[in-house]
């Protein structure tokens, strides 16, 4: 072939993929601005305000107008600031076709897509948690027409019982380290809303059909269920079951465990709902517990408080790239920096009431402690807010760290507590329902979903054999070069085959009647361990036996010693040391 036919080879192709990558570049600017233009309208009053009476000043109308202007302003200019730059976009085209993708297979639409939100939550670190919070909550994608809708609360009693629950597993080190009264903060709290999704038509007996409980992600921070609507509709449509998701309380003004409360608290209510409530109870064994990122951590914990409360178990759980562990100490958090969207030194916000500690309701003993540490109360304005990874964060304590807080959801003291970090169950992720765990091969928490699979079905280097009957059934499914939670950024074959497999586990696991109309993909079996590998073109094949020769006993024996050490301030400074190197290389 000639140089000239190379070269027009080459240009066509980079024809067509600008074109795709331009499309799905100008998709997501007009969903930053839709949304934009969304927050705006709703802080403009639907109804005329009431007057003033003529003895109200002139002034008080003035300065109602004034307070209007500006925070529609404020806002404009908020959304304006973060929709993605036409550089970004370009440097990456430019980079793309010079030096080639940061993986083999990944194409320019790709390649732009994991830029721009990488920008994105870059540009995000100039704005409060307050700002971010009610950006990633006023903006809920519409319903699917072929989809029923319907909204539901939680009644409060159920907080309660969760709450009990939750408390007796529980030592006095734990409430030490949680740092404030979760109990009394109950009384106080929005009320626990969510709503139910189901296809129309559906012909399958409301006794008989299955439900998933959804749990969002978003960094315990961040996010609602209406964002995952379109996603959801997805999975009914395989799995032919009812969706309930929830919006449960986000750090850092609800720590842990205000999350794992409402969690539990939604359960409990779907297994055992009032005698007047227009629900009928659901068997559990109809239920899959799912979720992705936090979510999926959630996920887990949830299934460590039902097993260690003594509750009715769910027919199953699926995870979406969980994040069960919060020290961040596996070497993929490392290894793919450069192959993610997620922040590589954290999420960064600005100083913001949100996160001075000291204003959550304090217990009477930490609060003795809190004086005795301190004397007067942390100064927010002169502390830079962070998340995962950095060291400046408004914290009441740093009694045994060597490093301030570097997650909103809990205090460093408390990462390891096995309901926060999952990883860390002290009975090793057993006696647990069948298991789903889907993850990316690029992404950044890539190995804390390989060793939740290994731990939890005893499979690791030198597990001891258990004929105890407690490990657990586990299906871990690797994608090729997908970043974190891919399966809600892309549409391609890999996407769809990992929607249509959670479907598949959802019908297998629950018995649903739709087993009869849909093929069997082998998701309740006698193996404690299945690994698969899908490919870019969404072809799956058996990776067990090449997962288990790369994770030596030395590697494993690696992974342990890395999950054990004490030092916060060592891991994050591991990762600072990384992300300096990859920057330099470029």
């Amino acid at each position: 072939m000639s140089f000239s036919h190379r070269i027009k080879g080459v240009t066509e192709l980079a024809e067509k993929q600008m074109g795709e990558a331009s499309n799905q570049s100008f998709a997501t600017r007009k969903y930053l601005m839709a949304i934009g233009q969304r927050s705006r309208t709703m802080m403009i009053p639907k109804k005329t305000p009431k007057m003033p009476t003529r003895a109200a000043s002139s002034s008080a109308v003035k300065k109602h107008a004034t307070d209007n202007n500006d925070s529609v302003m404020a806002n404009t200019l908020l959304w304006a600031h973060l929709i993605p730059p036409m550089p970004i976009i370009a440097s990456t085209v430019y980079r793309h076709f010079t030096k080639g993708p940061p993986l083999k297979s990944w194409n320019l639409s790709t390649d732009i897509t994991i830029n721009i939100i990488r920008d994105f939550l870059d540009r995000c670190r100039k704005i409060t948690v307050e700002e971010i919070q009610r950006m990633s909550s006023s903006k809920k994608l519409p319903i699917p027409s072929n989809i029923h809708r319907r909204k539901f609360t939680v009644p409060y009693s159920y907080r309660e019982r969760a709450g009990n629950h939750i408390a007796k597993l529980f030592c006095q080190s734990d409430e030490r380290f949680i740092g404030w009264d979760w109990e009394a903060s109950r009384k106080d709290a929005p009320p626990l809303n969510g709503e139910w999704l189901q296809q129309k038509g559906n012909p399958l007996d409301p006794s008989k059909e299955s439900t998933i409980l959804y749990l969002h992600g978003g960094a315990y921070y961040l996010g609602t269920y209406g964002i995952y609507r379109q996603f959801l509709s997805r999975i009914i449509k395989y799995s032919h079951a009812s969706t309930c998701s929830i919006d449960y309380r986000l750090a850092p003004q609800h720590p842990f465990p205000a999350a794992l409360e409402d969690a539990l608290a939604t359960y409990l209510y779907l297994i055992d709902p009032p005698a007047d409530d227009e629900n009928q109870p659901i068997d559990p064994q109809k239920i899959v517990i799912s979720g992705d990122s936090a979510g999926g951590g959630l996920t887990f914990a949830l299934l460590l408080v039902i097993r260690d409360a003594g509750l009715p178990y769910p027919a199953g759980a699926m995870a979406l790239s969980p994040w069960v562990d919060l020290t961040h100490s596996l070497p993929s958090i490392i290894t793919n920096m450069m192959t993610d969207y997620l922040p590589p030194m954290g999420f960064k916000h600005a100083p913001s009431p949100a996160l001075d500690y000291t204003r959550l309701p304090q217990k009477r003993v930490e609060a003795i402690l809190n004086a005795e540490i301190t004397t007067e109360k942390s100064d927010i304005d002169n502390k830079p807010s962070t998340g995962p990874f950095s060291e400046d964060i408004s914290s009441h304590s740093q009694l045994i760290e060597d490093i301030d807080r570097i997650q909103f959801y809990a205090s460093n003291e408390a990462l390891k507590i096995p309901l926060v970090s999952p990883v860390f169950d002290k009975k090793n992720l057993r006696r647990l329902p069948r298991l789903l765990v889907q993850c990316g091969t690029a992404e950044r928490l890539r190995d804390e979903s390989i060793y939740t699979a290994l731990k939890a079905s005893n499979c690791y280097p030198g597990a001891q054999s258990d004929h105890s009957g407690s490990t657990n059934h586990v299906i871990l499914e690797l994608y090729e070069d997908q970043p974190h939670v891919f399966q809600l950024l892309f549409s391609n074959k890999l996407t769809s085959r990992a929607i249509k497999n959670l479907g598949a586990f959802v019908r297998e696991v629950t018995c649903s009647p739709a087993i009869a109309k849909e093929k069997s993909l082998g998701y309740v079996t006698e193996d404690t361990l299945t690994i698969r590998k899908v490919d870019s073109q969404g072809k799956i094949s058996d990776a067990k036996k090449e997962v288990l020769e790369k994770i030596s006993s030395k590697t494993w024996a690696n992974w342990e010693e890395r999950l054990s050490r004490p030092s916060i301030k060592e891991r994050m400074d591991e990762v600072n040391a990384a992300f300096v190197k990859y920057s330099i290389l470029g």
